[in-house]
């Protein structure tokens, strides 16, 4: 359970307001934004989750940026590129879920929840053990104004204090931060051209200057 809610929702808020622009100078760059802009841009172009994932190079550039985003490093193993599209594609019905959710604007997420802890056991990507890290990255590629990515140094040491992985860690933290993307504020204003491309990586961008361990 996370604990201290109220306080960790208004220093990520504050960190967004005051500081958030600070990510684009501090975090790295190379790769990984490259590829994650690439990813945002090819995905925003698209009328439906079906026809992006209907185009192999989009599932090529998923790939390249999860590897640009540490998923073959560091232990961590990712699938082979076959084994890999074939896990997302039998997804697709479960992501059509999340799209016709997130077109519908409805804010009671009880319906959201059921489908992501569905989609979370069905998403394997790695060959390596742990499934939290790659589906929430995944995730937030394939749907980048509802879903925030995830990671074990800065998520979830900033909201449990450990970095044990678990499916309802998942769906807290998700709800955790759907709360911050409804709230009465324009969050537009502070959005930009480099890490700062949607409300949930504003979130995940808010976490990592408030732990500091990845801009040391």
């Amino acid at each position: 359970m996370i604990r201290n809610r109220t306080h960790k929702r208004d220093e990520i808020v504050t960190t967004i307001r005051e500081r958030i622009a600070e990510i684009n100078e501090r975090y790295r760059t190379g790769p990984d934004l490259y590829f994650y802009r690439r990813s945002m841009n090819l995905r925003g172009i698209s009328n439906s989750i079906e026809s992006f994932l209907g185009d192999d190079y989009h599932i090529e550039i998923l790939y390249a940026t999860l590897v640009s985003w540490d998923m073959n490093s560091r232990g961590a193993k990712m699938k082979h590129f076959d084994e890999f599209k074939g896990n997302i594609l039998s997804c697709l019905d479960l992501f059509k879920k999340i799209e016709r959710f997130e077109r519908s604007g409805a804010t009671d997420i009880t319906e959201l929840e059921s489908i992501l802890r569905n989609t979370y056991e069905n998403l394997n990507l790695m060959k390596t053990g742990g499934k939290l890290v790659s589906n929430s990255k995944l995730l937030h590629f394939l749907f980048p104004n509802l879903l925030m990515p995830m990671d074990r140094a800065n998520t979830l040491s900033y909201f449990y204090g450990n970095t044990g992985e678990s499916l309802n860690k998942y769906i807290e933290i998700i709800k955790f931060s759907l709360e911050i993307i409804n709230m009465p504020e324009n969050w537009e204003n502070y959005l930009d051209d480099g890490w700062n491309s949607t409300v949930p990586k504003m979130i995940d961008n808010a976490i990592i200057l408030l732990v500091g361990r990845s801009i040391r």
